[in-house]
């Protein structure tokens, strides 16, 4: 009841309130209540009015209806279960609470048969109406209505309590969901959510079945990709500092993460500085979708969603369904109607239904009047009261009117079919929402204010519309449907990021957070950000805090608990604010380091990490081969998607069918050319799979497509995919070579292996697109031209590839033909089918027509893709495509600049179309934030003053939605193991230049940012844009290189024309070099050498570089880690005398100073040799041949091929041009002849027959036809050549005097058979004879090797013509050979002393008489001699195996002149050259030929050698001194010679500083210590003793440079070299004449000082087998079994006693004789105090050098003790020897104590241990094995051991040599190369290969810390120090004086060398 009080006063009431005084409540809205004006709305509420809105709001007890709803639900489908008592939470308890209150009110206040809803509407409708109708009244009338009476008492405490509810219920953001089953919205979304589901599904698996058809049966089925993408969401505002501290803190630890392990990451927030989801086309919301089902695509969580307190910003939907929105419309005018006639009515009654003011019923007597007739508008005005707020909250309007009013309803149906136009395109018809853009043109107007004001305008329309849709919609369509088209785009990502992948907990995380003190802050300036306020109010917005509500509970109804991560935070300055908040700081540091852990545990879950086994060498061949398999398996899934696509050209297959038929005969390839984009890569993946099913057999088609990925591109990576896969068809154990050239012949070689009965089909597509890499060259498509081979290419037909094609190759050309109209339209309408779409016949008409005009499938796509923008209301002017897609392109791009604006587009695309291979995103954004321009414009138009990320001021939503806009022309693929963006046809990239960069300048202007950004210029560069990614795993360093990087950075200097900063930083810039050399290979490095050309200058260093990587080779291709020492080793001696001439001159070099610089502080540990020891560059480089898949065994010259073999037996035929590349493959052998692996081929009879000698076996045989003519197998080995122009075959026999002589001309007929004698008798052996080879004259120069006399063979005649003698009894003749005018024979002459000197003496070819001589040079080893140049210069092949390198020689015949002009590490086995510009020889177990141009060399005189030149001489030892440890001995293997070292000074590195030569002879024997040399000589008979001894003594001093003493009469018996010890005290240790026991020489007085000699005791013989350490003895007798014992004889017993007692009577007066066996050789300790001694038995002696005493014997009665695999201790406390186990049948490591005489430890089942090593203290034993290339480590008191494997080349041998150093940590390796370990973490550090042997190591230092090297071809002493980055040691060198004069004035590089480790 009403009351009315006059003016306004309200009497006080009494305190106490009396029982039957009545409470009137107002009626109950259906909402929250609708508010008042400020001026209107009292201060106060009263407390009916708060108890109202807290208990009897519809929308409160809707929620609690539901809430009902659901738990009886569950508790009938759950029953009664036993549920454990649980703490509930603030909230669960205050829902509980709620709940309960509902139940209540719902028992007591309503009536069975009422619903509160209905009520609720009756008592709103009638006060709204009044309402209105008093608003048009006089005053008094407002006066009337008076609020309820309270005692100002009650008042204030139930004001109290309404806070306190308001409070709770605020908060109530973090309500426990319910357990069960949901979806993202209340019931009404449920089954919309299903079927919604259920269609995506069914077209997900028709999509997936479709695409996967073809592939079920590929071994790459469960392909799964390298990449994880996660995709974040959360409010647009509200959620901020959480985002933002994710992307910008955890996103580059998750990425580094990922990356180190191979996998590229990516994580995406659209909401990145974006702060609504409006667009111009309403694509915001498909975009995120699309862009979340591409994150859903891979593994590994995927999907994260952020809530807080505020709802998400509302949004329209894109399209209606026709009969939603009719219905919605239909609605809307019924109500107009009916509104404009009622209040059309209530206008007349007005004035008859005003009462006087004291009826307190009579605003409620008038409405029930009207109440039949808006009976059957109730429930619409329910919804419409309800959804007013709603309205009101959205606008934030000031006032909100009460009801609305039919002219309201006119605006709205207006507004509504302003926006909303019906599109029948759609099947079926929806309406659709009008671009913005179309109503207010301003929403993408250029000026940026006026693009604000049009934004604000679509929002405010966005408002209303969607307001209008909230009140018709229920009513008219239903609350689901309604709710449904009005979801946010938070709704629909939660729903598809919950939904798309199940289960949800597997890949879904929610982070919820709640500030708890939010309502206190609510006027804070702040709020609005984090929670929904009412506009100028600091009031919550109810409406949307339900939704929130509702929102967060149906996550928990989706998601399990664990997944969902609840924090409180409470307010602080700028609300959430991790810069101004410590405690913010604090949470967001938490949030971050749990979602680091949550997503790193996930992704370790998913990836497969591939363990590093093995070197560095070992692992990066396993990653090659399989980064090639994967690039194989990428081309056969693409291939085979293309192939499903497949619609066109039918009758096109059936034409190609009949051309590969004739190919087949003609030899021919099959070119198919067509326009770019006329479907030439999905006609031949069609073809693939077709191709099989065509040719008879069992063939084999391999398919690459060029342009897929960037290797593809390079035409050498793609002719190496192709060779790896034909050597795993036709299972090749063989490594493929790298260069073009030798791939080109690899390929060519592989393909000869193709058989009819396994024929091969090779499709080639996108010839034209191969990068300018090699200049794209494709002559090698002639070579492969082979029987049974079908080769299929596509070109662009104007390309130059097509026109090089038919120039050049044997090609049939195809043309593709253009589409017919029925396959157009065909196609067209099967696209719209499928895409439920349709088109008006005025736009089908424009397209058929268009595609008509530009029939190709790429135009059609493209058409297509425009059409579906298409509406059936789009106006006729606007439907115009071009004919053409570059045009098409062309308007897309124009369209894309007038939305997002000119710059960021055009950037955009430049970037795409200019970067290599694509662009990722990640380098998009920030190459776009690098633009000024951009900049500008992103402010301008978009108001972006703030960036967007930390990284780029460009958000991330923009750069996507342009993506987005740009996916029909745009591609995704993974290039250099990173996902990067392309086009995906290159006619697109040339459309962009033109539109978009038609300079150069502008060009290279991208490419110079490019190479900013790839050099680091971007933020977190060492994250993103390091050279490789590097972690480390169980002591181990794992690389996984930036191959973008490595590729990209020299390319865009190359081509942004920045050649200087390309030396700088990328080819002269060490860790650049090394991680490309590493990552990819040396070819990638030389590629990039010659496109580093600045036009008119020579770059020397460049020069220089290129040719040091040419003589490094082989070593960097199988180990480039070895970088820093080959470059070192090649250039330091270079550098060091690159010297200016005066201070202003430049020096020669400008780039190698750094580069060498650089190279002593590697990242890597490597071993950095102090001086060059490699050959140097400037020599004459050779050309690698390829054609063999084996080593090459046999070569063969003749007059214009070449003839090869390899172990396979197969035979190459050489043509000897420019190209040098195998003609092909001789046939195999007819009838039953094999074909051999052959030692030795001659070409005869004009190249056309082929004689191959293998062994002791010979085959005559037709080149061209592979016909058999002879075969032959003798007793002796056959040596082969001919005579008279190759007609007639000579054979002699090694070993015995028969000839035999064949007429090649009458198929191959015996002539003569002949036994040659000769004044002298050879001597026969291996390789005795030599002949010469030339077949120019009718007769054969001979000779026996080492012998003086050669003889001329007739072999017309079959005698021997004529002898020659050499011209000195002492030559030897190693040669001879034949030329047109002279005989020559090559003889070696004494020469000095101990030296020797080659002598050519020349005799006349026509009278045989003596001519002349031509002296060559003491360097000279000639093993080959061949004439060259048409008999005008001779050339010598001269290997050395004492050095490991060969020599190329040559003699001019005239002028005798003598060169030696090429040299290199090797030891050729054969060589040939009749050209001097083809020089051709191969080396020991090499595949691959070496050619030399002699030629271009011929004239040079610095090559120029006489025998005046100095002989270059080796190391033979090195001594280190002990008391001045920077000094070095080194005795040169010249005698005689010896070099002093300064190895502590930098400057002296190179040179010694002291020489002295002949002071001794070779039968001399030099000790050297502390800087003096005793010199053991006069090795002469004694008086005493018929055996020679050394008599005399001398003492030479160096640093008096003088003898010092001088003593004689000594008798010191003879022994090698290394059985002498000088020991301190100047005692020399040495072997007695037999041998039998050690002796020590006192040679300061001349005297024998003391004998070392065993001294045996009876009852340690007798005790033997009682020792301890002695193993248990295995009787060797025969087996007796238990029942042969039971059954034997006493007198049997008897003799197998007696026997048994003999056998080992025998066996110990064995051992006791072993006991005088004579001294094999002894180890001598590292303090000289113990001595070791072997006496090849079983048993060792411990000998005291000190006291002469014999300590210990150590005997092992079944194993014989050998010191030739051994070590000693220091001390000699300890000896680990290798021994075999005769008992055991086991090889054993033993441990003995040779203090005490006993076995330590032991170590079983070591075979094969060739080298072995034993730290100070024991504790450390280090061995290797020989044929396992490993090392062992064992630590014996530990009871550890570990294995270490080797790298690729490693050659474990008996002459291997093992130290350990640096306290047990690291072991030094010498077995041919020189190599570290680290022993702790069981890895190989460095390696460094010379090119010679070296002869000599030593180790310096007390912590051996300096390594030492002598080589064999060099005097200069190497020091090798382990240089690594941020390392510095001090050498011991350094301390000590110089003593040789060597002081300089400056010491600031004193210490240089010590600290350069």
């Amino acid at each position: 009841m009403w009351k009315y009080y006059r003016n306004g006063v309200v009497p006080k009431r009494n305190k106490q309130k009396s029982d039957n005084e009545v409470v009137n409540l107002p009626p109950i809205p259906n909402g929250i209540t609708t508010k008042l004006a400020p001026d209107q709305q009292s201060n106060i509420q009263s407390t009916a009015q708060r108890l109202q809105e807290l208990f009897f709001s519809s929308q409160a007890l809707k929620e609690h209806s539901l809430q009902d709803k659901a738990i009886r639900k569950k508790k009938s489908t759950f029953g009664h279960q036993v549920v454990p008592l649980s703490r509930v939470s603030v909230e669960t308890e205050l829902e509980i609470t709620a709940h309960l209150k509902y139940r209540l009110h719902q028992r007591h206040s309503f009536t069975p048969n009422s619903s509160l809803e209905d009520k609720a509407v009756v008592i709103q409708k009638t006060k709204t109406a009044l309402f209105k109708q008093v608003s048009s009244n006089t005053p008094h009338l407002l006066q009337s209505i008076v609020p309820l009476e309270k005692k100002e008492e009650e008042e204030e405490e139930e004001e109290k309590k309404a806070e306190l509810v308001l409070l709770q219920n605020a908060s109530s953001c973090t309500d426990e969901a319910p357990e069960g089953q949901g979806s993202l919205s209340e019931g009404p979304f449920r089954d919309a959510d299903a079927k919604n589901k259920q269609r995506s599904h069914e077209r997900d698996t028709k999509q997936q079945h479709h695409s996967f058809l073809d592939t079920q049966n590929d071994d790459d089925v469960n392909y799964k990709q390298r990449r994880f993408m996660i995709y974040l969401c959360g409010g647009y505002k509200d959620t901020i500092p959480e985002r933002c501290a994710l992307m910008e803190s955890v996103y580059p630890r998750l990425y580094l993460h990922c990356k180190q392990r191979g996998y590229d990451f990516k994580m995406i927030d659209l909401r990145a500085g974006v702060g609504d989801p409006d667009s111009d086309r309403h694509d915001l919301a498909e975009m995120h979708i699309e862009t979340l089902r591409r994150c859903q695509d891979t593994e590994g969580p995927n999907f994260f969603v952020f809530t807080g307190q505020k709802h998400e910003i509302l949004s329209l939907p894109n399209t209606i369904p026709q009969a939603d929105f009719e219905a919605v419309l239909k609605l809307m005018e019924k109500n107009k109607k009916k509104l404009y006639r009622r209040q059309s009515d209530m206008a007349v009654e007005s004035q008859s239904c005003i009462i006087p003011a004291d009826h307190n019923r009579s605003f409620v007597l008038e409405r029930e009047t009207n109440l039949s007739e808006e009976k059957e508008l109730s429930e619409s005005s329910a919804v419409l009261s309800e959804n007013s707020v709603s309205s009101s909250s959205v606008s934030d309007r000031e006032e909100t009117p009460l009801a609305p009013s039919w002219m309201d309803y006119d605006q709205e149906l207006t507004l509504l079919q302003t926006w909303y136009k019906l599109d029948t395109n759609t099947v079926p018809a929806v309406y659709r929402l009008l671009p913005v853009s179309s109503n207010y043109p301003d929403f993408l107007s250029r000026d940026g204010h006026r693009r604000k004001l049009g934004r604000k305008a679509w929002r405010s329309s966005c408002v209303k519309l969607r307001s209008v849709l909230w009140r018709s919609g229920p009513e008219a369509i239903g609350e689901e449907a309604t709710c449904r088209l009005l979801r946010t785009v938070l709704d629909r990502e939660v729903e598809q990021g919950l939904g798309g992948k199940q289960p949800p907990e597997e890949f879904s995380h929610c982070y919820k957070r709640i500030i708890t003190d939010l309502l206190y802050n609510l006027k804070n300036e702040h709020a609005s950000q984090f929670i929904d306020l009412h506009k100028g109010r600091p009031e919550i917005n109810q409406t949307f805090h339900q939704a929130q509500q509702r929102f967060i509970r149906n996550i928990h109804l989706k998601l399990r608990h664990t997944n969902i991560r609840e924090t409180n935070v409470s307010w602080g300055k700028k609300g959430l604010s991790a810069k101004h908040n410590r405690s913010h700081q604090f949470y967001v540091d938490r949030l971050c380091s749990h979602f680091q852990r949550t997503i790193t545990a996930s992704l370790n879950r998913h990836m497969q990490v591939r363990q590093p086994k093995g070197s560095f060498d070992m692992q990066r061949k396993e990653v090659s081969r399989l980064k090639t398999q994967e690039e194989i398996q990428r081309h056969v899934r693409f291939g085979k998607t293309l192939a499903q696509g497949f619609a066109f050209r039918q009758n096109f297959l059936t034409e190609v069918r009949s051309a590969l038929e004739a190919t087949s005969l003609s030899l021919n390839a099959l070119l198919i050319v067509g326009e770019p984009g006329s479907g030439k890569s999905t006609t031949l993946a069609k073809l693939a799979q077709l191709i099989p099913t065509w040719i008879p057999g069992d063939v084999k088609v391999l398919a690459c497509f060029v342009g897929l990925t960037s290797d593809s591109r390079n035409v050498r990576l793609l002719l190496q995919t192709l060779c790896l896969q034909l050597s795993n068809i036709y299972s090749l154990q063989t490594e493929i070579s790298e260069s073009l050239s030798e791939l080109s012949s690899d390929l060519c070689s592989l393909l000869g292996l193709v058989t009819e009965e396994r024929p091969l089909t090779l499709l080639l597509d996108g010839l034209d697109n191969l990068s300018e890499e090699h200049e794209a060259d494709l002559s090698w498509l002639s070579d492969i031209l082979l029987p049974h081979v079908f080769i299929v290419v596509s070109a662009s037909t104007h390309s130059k590839c097509a026109h090089f094609l038919q120039s050049q190759v044997k090609v049939s050309v195809l043309s593709l033909p253009a589409l017919h109209h029925e396959e157009i339209t065909s196609a067209l309408a099967s696209r719209l089918s499928s895409d439920s779409r349709q088109l008006t016949e005025n736009q089908w008409t424009l397209l058929s027509q268009s595609c008509l005009s530009c029939p190709s499938p790429l135009y059609l796509n493209l058409a297509y893709a425009e059409s579906k923008q298409w509406s059936s209301f789009t106006p006729e002017n606007n439907l115009n495509i071009p004919k053409d897609p570059n045009q098409l392109f062309i308007n897309v791009l124009v369209s894309l600049e007038r939305e997002y604006g000119s710059c960021l587009v055009r950037r955009l695309a430049l970037l795409i179309s200019l970067s290599r291979s694509g662009i990722a995103e990640e380098e998009l954004l920030v190459l776009l934030g690098c633009d000024g321009h951009v900049k500008r414009e992103m402010a301008s138009l978009h108001h972006q003053t703030l960036p967007g990320s930390k990284y780029s001021p460009v958000p991330y939503a923009f750069v996507a939605g342009l993506l987005y806009s740009l996916r029909d022309y745009m591609t995704e693929v993974e290039s250099d193991d990173t996902w990067v963006l392309r086009w995906t046809h290159m006619e697109f990239c040339c459309v962009v230049l033109q539109r978009y960069a038609p300079t150069e300048d502008s060009v290279k202007a991208v490419h110079a940012d490019f190479a900013d950004y790839f050099n680091g210029s971007a933020p977190n560069s060492q994250v993103f844009q390091p050279l490789a990614w590097i972690r480390k795993e169980r002591g181990r360093r794992c690389y996984v290189f930036n191959l973008r990087k490595l590729h990209c950075l020299p390319y865009h200097y190359i081509h942004s024309g920045q050649i200087i900063p390309l030396l700088t930083e990328c080819l002269f810039n060490y860790e650049f070099l090394l991680h490309k050399l590493w990552g990819l290979s040396i070819y990638h490095v030389q590629e990039d050498l010659k496109a580093a050309v600045i036009v008119d200058k020579d770059l020397l260093d460049v020069a220089v570089l290129a040719q040091v990587l040419s003589l490094s080779h082989s070593v960097l291709l199988n180990d480039p880690c070895q970088l820093a020492s080959q470059l070192l080793g090649r250039l330091e001696q270079i550098i060091c005398q690159d010297k200016p001439v005066t201070s202003g001159d430049p020096r020669r070099f400008s780039f190698l100073h750094d580069l060498l610089a650089q190279c002593r502080s590697s990242s890597l540990p490597v071993l950095v040799p102090s001086y060059t020891c490699l050959l140097p560059p400037g020599g004459l480089m050779h050309t690698l041949l390829s054609g063999h898949m084996s080593a090459v065994t046999a070569l063969a010259y003749g007059g214009r091929h070449l003839v090869s073999c390899s172990s396979d037996g197969k035979l190459n035929l050489w043509r000897l041009d420019e190209q040098m590349r195998p003609v092909g493959a001789l046939p195999r052998a007819h009838g039953c002849a094999v074909d051999w692996a052959a030692d030795s081929l001659t070409l005869c009879l004009d190249d056309t027959v082929l004689v191959l000698q293998m062994g002791y076996c010979l085959q005559v045989r037709e080149v061209h036809s592979g016909k058999v003519l002879y075969v032959e197998e003798s007793l002796d080995v056959p040596v082969v050549t001919s005579a008279c122009d190759g007609r007639l075959l000579v054979i002699f026999y090694d070993g015995c005097h028969m000839v035999k002589v064949f007429n090649l001309v009458s198929s191959c007929s015996l002539l003569f058979c002949v036994n040659l004698t000769l004044e002298f008798e050879p001597i026969h052996k291996d390789q005795s004879i030599v002949v010469s080879r030339q077949p120019a004259k009718d007769y054969v120069l001979f000779a026996y090797r080492n012998g003086g006399e050669a003889a001329v063979f007739n072999a017309k005649c079959g005698v021997v013509s004529s002898t020659l003698k050499a011209q000195h009894p002492a030559g030897a003749i190693q040669a001879v050979e034949i030329s047109s005018q002279y005989l020559l024979l090559f003889c070696r002459y004494p020469y000095k002393r101990q030296s020797e000197i080659i002598h050519i003496e020349l005799f006349s070819a026509e009278s045989f008489q003596y001519l002349r001589s031509i002296l060559g040079c003491s360097q000279d080893y000639i093993s080959q001699v061949t004439v060259a140049g048409g008999g005008s210069h001779i050339v010598a092949f001269c290997p050395a195996p004492h050095h490991g390198t060969t020599e190329i020689i040559i003699w001019n015949i005239e002028t005798e002149d003598h060169k030696h002009i090429a040299r290199f590490p090797g030891l050729m086995t054969h060589g040939e050259c009749s050209d001097l510009r083809f020089c051709v020889g191969f080396c020991v177990g090499e595949r691959l030929l070496r050619m030399w141009n002699l030629g271009s060399r011929i004239n040079d005189q610095t090559l120029t050698y006489n025998v005046h030149k100095v002989h270059i001489d080796g190391t033979a030892e090195i001594v280190t001194m002990q008391k001045n440890p920077r000094y070095v001995v080194c005795r040169s293997t010249r005698p005689g010679t010896v070099r002093i070292w300064n190895v502590a000074r930098v400057r002296l590195k190179g040179r010694p500083v002291q020489v002295e030569h002949g002071l001794f002879s070779s039968s001399d024997i030099a000790l050297i210590r502390d800087l003096k040399i005793y010199i053991l000589s006069d090795l002469t008979t004694s008086n005493f003793t018929d055996a020679a001894v050394y008599q005399t003594l001398l003492v030479y001093d160096l640093l008096k440079k003088s003898y010092i003493k001088k003593q004689t009469g000594l008798f010191i018996v003879p022994c090698p070299q290394q059985d002498y010890h000088l020991l301190e005290g100047e005692i020399l240790l040495g072997l007695s004449e037999t041998r039998d026991h050690l002796i020590l020489w006192d040679l300061d007085s001349g005297y024998i000082k003391g004998r070392i000699k065993t001294s045996y005791k009876e009852s340690l013989l007798l005790s033997m087998d009682t020792d301890s350490h002695i193993m248990p003895s295995k009787e060797k007798t025969g087996l007796v079994m238990p029942w042969d014992r039971r059954t034997e004889t006493q007198n049997a017993k008897r003799i197998r006693q007696e026997r048994e007692a003999k056998r080992k009577k025998d066996e110990q007066k064995r051992f006791e004789r072993e006991k005088f066996n004579s001294i094999d050789q002894y180890l001598l300790s590292g303090d000289e105090q113990v001595v070791v001694c072997s006496y090849f038995a079983h048993h060792l002696n411990v000998f005291s050098v000190i006291s002469e005493e014999h300590l210990h014997t150590l005997e092992d009665r079944w194993s014989l003790l050998s010191l030739r695999t051994a070590a000693i201790t220091h001390n000699g406390e300890h000896l680990v020897v290798s021994n075999y186990s005769e008992a055991q049948h086991a090889p054993f490591l033993t441990l003995w104590d040779t203090q005490r005489g006993m076995v330590r430890k032991r170590l079983k089942n070591e075979p094969g241990i060739c080298c072995i090593a034993v730290s100070d203290d024991a504790c450390r034993v280090v061995f290797g094995i020989a044929g396992f290339n490993k090392l062992k480590v064992w630590d014996p008191f530990r009871r550890k051991h570990k294995n270490i494997s080797g790298y690729g080349s490693l050659n474990l041998n008996w002459s291997s040599q093992l130290f350990i150093t640096e306290g047990q940590s690291r072991a030094i390796l010498l077995s041919g190369a020189v190599s570290m370990w680290d022993l702790d973490n069981g890895t190989l550090l460095s390696v460094f290969t010379p090119d010679s042997k070296i002869q000599s190591i030593s180790l310096l230092g007390p912590s051996n810390g300096t390594l030492l090297l002598g080589f064999s071809d060099m005097s200069t002493l190497i020091t090798m120090l382990v240089s690594q980055q941020n390392a510095h040691t001090k050498s011991s060198t350094a301390c000590g004086k110089d003593l040789f004069g060597e002081s300089s004035s400056s010491e600031d590089e004193e210490h240089e060398l010590a600290n350069q480790s």
